[in-house]
């Protein structure tokens, strides 16, 4: 047997162990959940735990594109935040307006996924940078037309997005898992996902081998975006009005998921059934949180824990 073999076999099951990691957190948080709040698979409780893994996995999606391609955007919160101003601003409760305002918020979000790519791909701006500073610079305009509180009229039209539901289960985990499904077959069957897994792994030889990194990596920007709105659109449906504090933890929630499930941060490794694991994680320790009583900042730091275990723990082994 040759040294490449041993390595390869020794390899194999240290990746399935990272992979199976993220589902034995869940499988554990589900447990304590259980144990510690007995109430917690209440009804209620199931419907709200499925309706921020289609909310949360909306928009994981879309970080999990840009950061297969080796980059981050944290600007997913304010895409959101404007959908629902847009929204508000030009339907303002009249639900035959509304697909006029669908389709501002949607040049909306491809204006701001442009912008982001533009910095990174045109002007080399770092990724974190670029997408941090036009969070900053669209939430700040959010805020000063909310003034911090909740405002605007949603139509009544846009409800079931958010609130509805198909065969009992709520119609955002049904848009979820529908993105999901073809998102992971374009990654892995298809020349585009090739590309990106190329980009993502290694850049410079990408280019070399004729890839077009920064259109890959500009398109990636550009679905995260249109994912974002739609996930703004499905936030707008269950809240019915804009609040400026919803969608903030949106940029958070979006990249935890996807690094918990698996996606590598440095890029070009991970699929977006590692999101769904992620995102399933996540969306039990938010709900769990709530119902323990933990305010915003408590579910911030049991994300951020969240986050620093599961890169820690890859970091130990080969990624798949």
């Amino acid at each position: 047997m040759t040294s490449e073999t041993i390595t390869a076999g020794r390899a194999r099951p240290m990746a399935m162990a990272a992979t199976l990691m993220p589902l034995s957190g869940l499988l554990l948080v589900l447990v304590a959940a259980a144990v510690a709040t007995p109430g917690f698979y209440s009804e209620a409780n199931l419907r709200l735990v499925l309706f921020q893994a289609g909310l949360i996995g909306v928009t994981a999606v879309g970080q999990t594109v840009v950061l297969l391609g080796r980059g981050i955007d944290l600007s997913v919160g304010a895409v959101m935040g404007l959908t629902t101003v847009i929204v508000a601003l030009n339907a303002d409760g009249d639900g035959g307006r509304l697909p006029g305002a669908i389709a501002l918020a949607v040049v909306a979000g491809l204006v701001i996924g442009a912008v982001n790519a533009g910095l990174v791909v045109l002007r080399g701006v770092p990724p974190f940078v670029a997408t941090f500073a036009v969070f900053v610079l669209v939430q700040g305009a959010i805020t000063a037309w909310t003034r911090g509180a909740a405002a605007g009229d949603i139509p009544k039209a846009l409800q079931p997005l958010g609130s509805g539901r198909w065969l009992g289960v709520p119609v955002p985990l049904w848009l979820f898992a529908a993105i999901a499904a073809v998102a992971a077959v374009v990654l892995a069957r298809t020349s585009a996902g090739r590309r990106l897994y190329a980009t993502g792994s290694n850049p410079r030889a990408a280019r070399l081998s004729g890839i077009r990194t920064g259109r890959v990596l500009a398109a990636g920007y550009l679905v995260s975006a249109l994912l974002a709105v739609l996930a703004g659109l499905i936030s707008a449906g269950y809240a019915g009005h804009v609040d400026a504090q919803l969608s903030r933890s949106l940029d958070l929630n979006s990249l935890a998921a996807s690094v918990i499930g698996g996606v590598a941060l440095t890029g070009g490794r991970g699929h977006v059934g590692h999101t769904v694991v992620g995102v399933a994680l996540l969306a039990v320790l938010t709900v769990w949180m709530i119902q323990l009583g933990a305010g915003t900042g408590g579910q911030l730091a049991v994300q951020g824990a969240a986050i620093l275990l599961a890169t820690w723990l890859r970091q130990r082994g080969p990624d798949n």
